[in-house]
């Protein structure tokens, strides 16, 4: 109340000068209000003309570059049209290699082609020489009775044993067919020491019925007599005897299997020395001395042959195989390199494409510059003139803003000095002190207005997060029951799924039974067929046997006919000379004398004919009958044969319909699902679609907007898409149990990692899979995730999820 009084006193007192100062304090503090907002005008004002300064250096410098530009569109165009003629002719050249490349391309294919038949045949070639040869060395071909006495001396039951013919003689491949056919059965003749060691083995055979065999005791032959010299002859090769190698101590041997037969070059030649000597040729034609000739078709050996030419032919043959495999080695490495080759010229050539067609697209832009740039100038010159009066207009502003802010400071310095003297009036009053002490209460005031405003708005706060919290409860409480709620439901779950699995076990115990006796079936029915197969094996083998047996036969019953033949021709002679003689079967009985001199003559006559076989015909007899018996085996043994070929026929049938059947499924599949995750097109092509077990497989793939190339070419997600397209194209035609597939979305981006995903998704509706990834959608796709993770201490920890139910 005092300081009211105190306050109300002064205020009396001073009124008309405190009046006075509040006046021109309130002017003051207008005009300055006014100076600040001229100045802040006058700052606009600055900033507009900075603004439209830029502007103006900015159309300026525009428009130069435009007259620069029309100014070089003339040397644009000329260089611009050099690039293109330059890019065309390197994309002309670029073509042009493309179709040397894919001509060379082809040609090394063909190449291939002809050098793998030609190694596939040679293959064959050498195994069946391979064979052949194996079979000499372990005494195949030979009679069973020839095998026993050979096994028998290899175990030293029987001694004085050396060997076969075939075994102790060595010759040339181009000498092996002629001498094999003049040899004939005396191959299989067993050299021993002496005619005792002969008979202990011939008692051998007896004994086990083991069969008849041929034995030449070197102490019982003959010695080899001198031939004659025929090598003048045109034709002649030469002796048989000198053209087989052997150990000195055989020669008596192989004297008797070969004596004078003489080795001649062909046919036409040995027919001009008919009856001089026994000759073969070198394709296998057999001349006897007597005339006979036995020729024709030599079938396979599978007989008995000479080792030491097969031994040859045999690294022949492995020495052609090996340059010929170094050779399709080459050219397969030729062809990746023609084919990568081949790959980044047609890249080159996108490229050069590419390029023309931006270069074609720059001389457009070139050519419609000019008029472009007009119109382009004469808009900038619109704006630069524009500009120009803007700024004039601005200079004109800022000179008034200037002026009225002179004018301002003027009237603040005379307000200012009016305030000045005012204040020393009131300088020795009490006013300024109750002044200060005004302020101070007012600042307390509103110091404490300032804490009561904050403490409400605490108290606001408060009372918003008591209610925030107290929803946070309701909406957690409702939290809770819904969780009570899924735990009963998902516990009503988990005690059905342990029904299930229960059930489920049950039937995998019925399941693991089926797949034992299965196993036990699958085990009966491998032994059935490796049974099947023996048998099958023993048949081609009684058949082999029988063939060379027949082989056999045959050139007895010719040997026999020749002999045959010679006899009825010696009866003709007989009869000739019966006629010449006048003797008649209608004449007298002649007297004694005449008969004993007819009976000397004839004795005479017969030892002329020595050495003459008089069991010929008892041998022919017995020969016939041989054969007749032999026929009707072969007979037998061609049914049985035609009878496991035609079954071999229906295997070999049934084996390529289910080949087929697969085939055709897969590719189906793998056509529609490599188009699925590739919107391309992919196909499974045979090598050799009517034989399709003659040649492999190859996948053709072409994946959207790509060109059709070999997988080697593709990158590495084209690889995995492929791949990956073809075993989901085998799963769906029979699908395994499970899969397990490692980061199999590694170079796939994003979008096919998606299409991969749910091609799993939806192949694993019926089977398991189990994806190592670390691919988001793969992950997202999955119905369980397992994440493997180390902690400290090298402790791996598992944790498992169930994202999708």
């Amino acid at each position: 109340m005092l300081l009211q009084s105190r306050i109300a006193d002064v205020d009396t007192k001073f009124a008309a000068t405190r009046d006075e100062l509040m006046a021109a304090r309130k002017k003051l503090e207008d005009v300055k209000n006014e100076k600040n907002e001229l100045i802040r005008t006058e700052d606009r004002l600055l900033d507009t003309l900075r603004r439209k300064s830029l502007e103006l250096r900015e159309i300026e410098n525009q428009i130069r570059d435009a007259e620069a530009a029309v100014a070089t569109s003339d040397s644009d165009t000329l260089s611009v049209r050099y690039e293109l003629e330059k890019l065309s002719e390197n994309l002309e050249s670029l073509i042009r290699d493309r179709d040397d490349i894919e001509s060379s391309h082809f040609r090394i294919k063909e190449d291939i082609r002809k050098l793998e038949n030609r190694l596939h045949s040679l293959q064959q070639e050498y195994t069946i020489t391979e064979a052949r040869v194996r079979s000499s060395e372990q005494g195949g071909g030979y009679s069973r009775a020839v095998e026993m006495v050979i096994g028998a001396a290899r175990q030293e039951d029987l001694f004085g044993i050396h060997g076969t013919i075939a075994q102790l003689g060595r010759v040339d491949r181009q000498y092996s067919t002629a001498l094999e056919v003049a040899a004939g059965n005396r191959m299989q003749a067993i050299v021993v020491d002496t005619d005792a060691d002969a008979a202990e083995a011939i008692e051998y055979l007896k004994r086990r019925k083991g069969g008849r065999a041929t034995f030449l005791p070197l102490n019982k032959l003959r010695e080899p007599r001198r031939l004659e010299n025929l090598s003048y002859e045109n034709g002649v090769i030469g002796y048989a005897i000198d053209l087989i190698q052997f150990d000195s101590g055989f020669e008596p041997a192989f004297w008797y299997v070969f004596q004078d037969t003489l080795v001649m070059e062909n046919l036409e030649s040995a027919r001009r020395l008919m009856g001089k000597a026994r000759m073969v040729t070198l394709e296998g034609e057999l001349l006897e001395k007597s005339g006979a000739m036995v020729g024709g078709s030599i079938s396979s050996k599978s007989g008995t042959s000479f080792a030491a030419a097969e031994k040859d032919k045999l690294l022949e043959l492995a020495e052609e195989i090996k340059s010929l495999d170094a050779s399709r080695n080459a050219a397969i490495n030729k062809q990746d390199s023609i084919e990568s080759h081949l790959f980044e010229l047609s890249r080159k050539i996108r490229d050069c494409e590419a390029t023309i067609s931006r270069k074609e697209n720059q001389l457009d832009e070139i050519a419609g510059r000019e008029a472009k740039l007009a119109e382009l100038l004469e808009s900038k010159q619109a704006d630069l003139k524009a500009i120009e009066e803007s700024r004039t207009e601005l200079g004109t502003e800022m000179d008034r803003v200037t002026a009225e802010k002179a004018d301002k400071e003027k009237a603040v310095s005379k307000l200012e000095e009016q305030i000045s003297g005012l204040e020393a009036k009131l300088a020795d009053s009490p006013l300024p002190e109750i002044n200060k002490k005004i302020e101070f209460v007012d600042e307390e005031l509103r110091r404490l207005d300032g804490r009561i405003r904050d403490t409400e708005a605490t108290l606001n706060a408060l009372q918003l997060e008591k209610e925030y919290a107290e929803q946070k409860i309701d909406e957690a409480k409702e939290l809770i029951k819904e969780l009570e709620e899924k735990k009963a439901s998902r516990m009503e779950k988990v005690n059905s799924l342990k029904i299930k699995i229960k059930e489920y076990e049950e039937k995998l115990e019925e399941k693991k039974a089926r797949e034992l006796e299965l196993s036990d079936e699958l085990i009966g029915l491998q032994q059935e067929r490796e049974k099947v197969q023996a048998e099958h094996n023993a048949v081609k083998r009684r058949v082999s046997i029988a063939s060379t047996t027949l082989e056999k036969a045959k050139q007895q019953v010719l040997t026999l006919t020749a002999t045959k033949n010679a006899l009825f021709d010696q009866e003709k002679q007989f009869v000739e000379e019966l006629l010449k003689r006048g003797i008649e079967e209608t004449d007298e009985v002649p007297n004694y004398e005449t008969v004993y001199m007819r009976i000397q003559a004839i004795d005479e006559a017969l030892r002329q004919l020595e050495p003459v076989n008089m069991r010929a015909i008892d041998e022919y007899n017995e020969v016939e009958l041989r054969l007749s018996d032999l026929q009707g085996k072969r007979d037998t043994l061609f049914t049985e044969r035609e009878q496991l070929l035609e079954r071999i026929d229906q295997y070999e049938q049934l084996k390529r319909d289910a080949f087929m059947e697969a085939y055709t499924s897969i590719n189906a599949n793998f056509k529609e699902i490599f188009h699925e995750l590739s919107d391309g097109m992919g196909e499974l092509l045979l090598d050799d679609p009517d034989d399709p077990f003659a040649g492999g497989m190859t996948i053709q793939a072409q994946p959207k907007e790509k060109t059709l190339q070999r997988i080697e070419a593709m990158s590495g997600g084209e690889k995995s898409l492929t791949a990956l397209a073809f075993i989901f194209a085998i799963q769906q035609y029979r699908p395994a149990p499970f899969y397990a597939f490692d980061e199999i979305d590694m170079f796939l981006d994003g979008w096919n990692v998606e299409r991969v995903s749910r091609r799993v998704k939806t192949s694993g509706s019926k089977v398991q899979f189990i994806v190592v990834s670390l691919r988001k959608p793969m992950i997202q796709a999955a119905s369980r995730t397992i994440g493997v993770t180390m902690q400290e201490n090298n402790l791996t920890s598992i944790t498992g999820v169930k994202l999708n139910g």
